[in-house]
């Protein structure tokens, strides 16, 4: 059987892993691991690449991606009727010029001579934030903007407005705010100035154009910092993949040698990637990324931070109707402050506790 390396985003449900797959020293999926939607999962969580599967063509054909089972529906879903309200049609039409001035103004940051105009980028997303009218309900918006190019301009607005509400769940002021918000804005600006050819190559990457990939977070320090920008902004640029446990990159830097900014980014950067819709997968439901963070990330990521903005997603969904693992639907009616993916819901006109009830999660948000 033959070899196939792949970008993550071609792997799909029901191939199998070929070889170990590693981040830094530790073993994150093993060899002939089929692949699930949960291997998935901890493959983005990761910040894995590409991977090398099995092609079939030697002995067997490869087996054909898993089809996701049918959505239980009693009526339209939470995110349809969100999405037919009039201040989710102000937010995303804003969004979306937003980011379309946004690509402008990042090209010419990071290819002219343009300084940052830090003041218009932070005002521009203020101007998006107005039509929500706090931070969960922002929150829930974004949760569910649609945009299916994989955009860094996008994922980077998005990452900023994120920054923004956990930056106001932690009481920042707007001085603080002001800085986080426009890291998220800038934090990915170094992928700007690589080939279009390697960024939107939809096959898989060479080893070698992995590498390139990978130079994104210091090709983008070097553009901030010759633009005299708040070195603390820059900081982001550059440490946003790093990882508290030294499995990031591109220093291998751990706890406090990352900055507390940086340290910020890289929490909603992960938990952008992984909720947004793609045109490969739909987002995954935010308590599931809840999940992964309390399984995995308590290492990788600072919990004075991490913890306050899994808290602030579950709150965000108090009173929604859920799915569940077993099938059956459930409303959360209290917020687990320990283990946020866990709350208690009533289900069946039964309470149900998910922190005592091993085996059972939410599954999607109805």
């Amino acid at each position: 059987m033959g070899l196939k390396l792949l970008m993550l985003h071609n792997v799909t449900k029901g191939m199998k892993i070929a070889e170990d797959v590693y981040k830094g020293s530790q073993l994150i999926v093993k060899k002939n691991k089929e692949v699930t939607q949960e291997v998935l999962d901890v493959l983005h969580f990761s910040d894995i690449i590409s991977v090398t599967v099995y092609d079939g063509k030697d002995d067997e054909p490869a087996p054909a991606p898993a089809k996701p089972e049918p959505a239980k529906s009693s009526g339209p879903s939470h995110s349809e009727r969100l999405r037919q309200t009039e201040t989710f049609k102000k937010f995303e039409e804003a969004f979306q010029e937003t980011t379309e001035n946004f690509k402008v103004a990042l090209n010419d940051i990071a290819r002219n001579q343009d300084a940052v105009p830090v003041d218009d980028l932070f005002e521009s997303a203020n101007n998006i934030m107005e039509h929500a009218t706090n931070t969960y309900q922002l929150m829930d918006i974004l949760s569910n903007i649609r945009y299916f190019d994989d955009s860094t301009y996008a994922h980077s607005l998005n990452v900023a407005l994120l920054a923004n509400i956990l930056g106001r769940w932690l009481h920042f002021d707007e001085e603080e705010l002001k800085k986080i918000t426009v890291a998220g804005m800038l934090h990915d600006i170094g992928k700007v100035v690589l080939p279009k050819s390697i960024i939107q190559k939809p096959s898989a990457l060479t080893e070698e154009e992995f590498q390139i990939v990978k130079s994104h977070p210091m090709e983008g320090y070097k553009i901030l910092m010759s633009k005299n920008v708040d070195e603390e902004m820059a900081s982001a640029a550059l440490f946003h993949h790093e990882k508290c446990d030294g499995s990031g990159y591109p220093n291998g830097f751990t706890g406090d040698q990352i900055t507390d900014i940086a340290k910020i980014i890289a929490i909603i950067d992960v938990y952008e990637a992984m909720t947004a819709d793609r045109v490969y997968r739909d987002g995954i439901c935010p308590f599931k990324v809840i999940r992964i963070f309390e399984d995995e990330g308590y290492a990788k990521y600072d919990p004075k931070y991490m913890l306050p903005f899994l808290r602030g997603i579950a709150d965000t969904y108090l009173h929604n109707n859920v799915l569940l693992s077993d099938g059956r639907e459930g409303e959360i009616i209290l917020t687990n402050t320990t283990t946020p993916s866990k709350p208690s819901l009533i289900v069946n006109g039964q309470f149900v506790d998910l922190s005592k009830t091993p085996g059972l999660t939410i599954d999607k948000i109805l």
